[in-house]
């Protein structure tokens, strides 16, 4: 019987269960074994594995993680790390290694590939930030935790006359709190897209106090400034109370959303496309919300397209709040 290998890469991301059972699924019907390399790629260089089949995966299918786990694995950059899993790939006999992962992992898969190994990668990460696919697996999920947060703390901040900052992850991509800002209804949004100094950011929320907003909201992404100094900073300004709320891993955790699943079962079916048709060397994109599936090289090399569109309706609904909190005034 042929035989595939599976394994999951960084941080895990609301999907990836669905997106293996899926490909689990395909497998089997069409007679190969799956053999899952537990922990990402310390499991395929180290040879820790085991075989799975869609009865293991059936309880995780609408479960958020990876039920095969998942990590990061800071010596896979050497060559020599690549030849173990090369090594372990040849032992097992596998016809091809589907990996489930970020742009990191994507950059591995083809190292991997270039020591001779047929790989394909599934895109899964919450950050958004593989620019070959219009969204990633996770990501829906993530922005819809992010928004349910901000959500539930702005009541208690409105209640209490509070200034709210609300950081999100999304490392030195700024998707999620685009996002999440603008269908939570924040004042303020910080992003490395758009970048703002603090002086800035202070300044406009005391724009939104002069204008009778008694409870600002700002949504940044994570790794930019220090919320606890510029709440500290506001407070002092404006002698109003202000909140710092790092969200963190909330937004990891949970069921993934109808659109994650979804996209999970997409990719992974288009995943199993490849390995049927040997079309190896590729990630399995969204494009045009068709399944596409763009060589390595290409998607590492294709450039972040930052929406302008969202970030103008942002801008604009933002106008319009102020012009009639004036108008009131």
């Amino acid at each position: 019987m042929k035989k595939i290998g599976i394994l999951t890469s960084g941080g895990d991301s609301q999907g990836m269960n669905a997106c293996l059972k899926t490909i689990i699924k395909m497998a089997e019907r069409y007679n190969y074994e799956v053999i899952a390399f537990v922990g990402g790629y310390k499991g395929l260089a180290m040879d820790e594995c085991r075989m799975v089949t869609s009865k293991d995966a059936d309880m995780y299918f609408s479960v958020g993680g990876s039920f095969i786990l998942s990590g990061r694995y800071a010596p896979f950059i050497e060559k020599k790390e690549w030849d173990r899993a090369k090594a372990t790939y040849k032992k097992h006999n596998l016809e091809a290694l589907i990996v489930l992962g970020g742009d990191g992992s994507i950059k591995a898969a083809r190292d991997l590939s270039g020591v001779g190994m047929n790989v394909i990668v599934v895109p899964c990460t919450i950050d958004n930030d593989v620019f070959c696919t219009y969204r990633s697996i996770g990501f829906d999920t993530a922005v819809n935790n992010a928004v349910n947060s901000i959500d539930n703390i702005k009541q208690t901040m409105r209640t209490n006359g509070r200034v709210l900052i609300a950081e999100t992850m999304g490392r030195h991509c700024g998707e999620i709190a685009m996002h999440a800002g603008l269908c939570s209804e924040a004042d303020i949004i910080m992003i490395p897209e758009k970048k703002q100094s603090v002086e800035k950011i202070i300044r406009e929320v005391g724009k939104q106090l002069k204008v009778g907003n008694n409870s600002p909201t700002v949504v940044l992404s994570e790794l930019q400034i220090d919320i606890n100094e510029l709440a500290k900073q506001i407070s002092e300004t404006y002698n109003k109370e202000c909140k710092a709320i790092v969200i963190g891993y909330v937004q990891r955790g949970g069921n993934p959303t109808v659109q994650d699943k979804l996209l999970a079962i997409r990719m992974g079916v288009g995943a199993m496309d490849c390995v049927l048709n040997q079309n190896y060397g590729n990630v399995v994109s969204l494009v045009k919300e068709e399944i596409k599936f763009i060589p390595f090289e290409k998607a590492i090399n294709t450039k972040y397209k930052f929406n302008e569109e969202l970030w103008q309706t942002f801008l604009e609904l933002k106008r319009f709040k102020t012009e009639k909190k004036v108008a009131k005034k």
